[in-house]
C-alpha cells in the first residue's frame, strides 16, 4: 500500500522542504543494498520510475547497470527538492520490490535514517506525519492577503527541517503582514515603517477584539506584554539568524521553537477576532 501523506505534505502551500546531499546519501546506500529475483538493473529501474514521479525527470530505461545507477543518483538529487514526497518515493518502490520477492526496509529503517539526520519526519503504521511543528499552523482564510498565504505556505513547509531559519524570516513575513493589515482594516493609523512589535501593539491598545477584559485579566495583560517584548526579538532573529541575510543559522530546535512562538501570537489573534466575531451575532 503506498505511503500516506496528509494533503499538506503532498501538496504543500509554499516552497517544500528539501533533503540535503548527506541524507539523500544515505538512502541511496540503503536502496542499492536491496536485490531482487528480478535483476539488479530492474531493481534500479523501479526506484528510477519512483523517484521520476516526484523529480519530474522524464523516465527511460537505462542502456546499463552502470548509467541506470547514474540517473537513479540524478533522479535522487532532483526528487530530494521535496523531502515528503522523496520520502514516499523510496517508501513505495520498496513496497513494489517485496512484492517481487525482494526482502526490503521496513519503516524503522527509513525512520532511523531521518532521525540520524534530525529530520523532522517519522513514519507510523504506513502514514509520513511532520514532527517539527508543535503549534499548529496559522487558519488560512480569506481574509489573509496572498502575501501573507504564501508567507505562512513558505514556513509550514520549512518549519522542523535543516532548513527551519529559514522558516524564520518566512514567518516573519506572514505575521507582519497580517498585524499590519489587521490594523488597516480597522483605521488604526501605523506608520509606513511600522514593525511588527509597534502594529501588535496598536492593535492591542486599539482593537476592541484584544483588550484583556476576561477573568485574569491583569494576568494575561503580563502575558501579552511578554509576546511584545517576544516580538522584537523575533525581528533580531530574522534579521541576525535567518536567510534574510548572510548569517550565522539557529539550529534545528532554537529555530523550531522560535517559529512556533510566532505560531502562537498569530492564532491568538486569529482566536480574539473569531471570539469577537460570535458575539456580534
Amino acid at each position: 500500500m503506498p505511503l500516506q501523506l496528509a494533503n499538506e505534505l503532498r501538496f504543500p502551500m509554499g516552497a517544500t522542504s528539501s533533503l540535503d546531499s548527506a541524507v539523500v546519501n544515505d538512502f541511496l546506500s540503503l536502496m542499492k543494498r536491496v536485490s531482487a529475483p528480478i535483476g539488479k538493473q530492474q531493481v534500479i529501474e523501479v526506484y528510477k520510475q519512483h523517484l521520476c514521479k516526484v523529480s519530474g525527470d522524464y523516465y527511460a530505461k537505462s542502456s546499463s547497470f552502470d548509467w541506470a545507477e547514474s540517473d537513479m543518483s540524478n533522479q535522487a538529487y532532483n526528487a530530494a527538492k521535496d523531502a515528503p514526497n522523496f520520502i514516499a518515493a523510496v517508501y513505495d518502490a520498496f513496497e513494489e520490490l517485496q512484492q517481487y520477492g525482494a526482502v526490503v526496509p521496513q519503516e524503522q529503517n527509513i525512520n532511523q535514517v531521518l532521525s540520524n539526520h534530525q529530520l523532522h519526519f517519522q513514519i507510523v503504521s504506513g502514514q509520513l506525519n511532520a514532527t517539527g511543528a508543535a503549534v499548529a499552523v496559522p487558519q488560512v482564510s480569506e481574509a489573509i492577503s496572498t502575501t501573507v498565504m504564501r508567507a505562512l505556505g513558505d514556513a509550514k513547509a520549512l518549519i522542523g527541517t535543516v532548513d527551519s531559519s529559514s522558516a524564520i524570516d518566512r514567518a516573519h513575513t506572514a505575521l507582519h503582514g497580517y498585524l499590519v493589515k489587521l490594523c488597516a482594516d480597522e483605521s488604526i493609523s501605523l506608520p509606513a515603517d511600522a514593525t511588527v512589535s509597534k502594529a501588535f501593539k496598536e492593535l492591542r491598545k486599539s482593537h476592541s477584539a484584544l483588550l484583556a477584559t476576561g477573568n485574569r485579566a491583569g494576568e494575561i495583560t503580563r502575558v501579552l506584554n511578554s509576546f511584545a517584548a517576544s516580538i522584537d526579538a523575533f525581528s533580531t532573529l530574522r534579521n541576525q539568524a535567518s536567510l534574510a541575510h548572510v548569517n550565522e543559522l539557529l539550529n534545528v530546535p532554537e529555530a523550531t521553537a522560535t517559529v512556533n512562538a510566532m505560531y502562537t501570537i498569530f492564532r491568538y489573534v486569529q482566536d480574539c477576532l473569531a471570539r469577537h466575531a460570535k458575539s456580534f451575532v
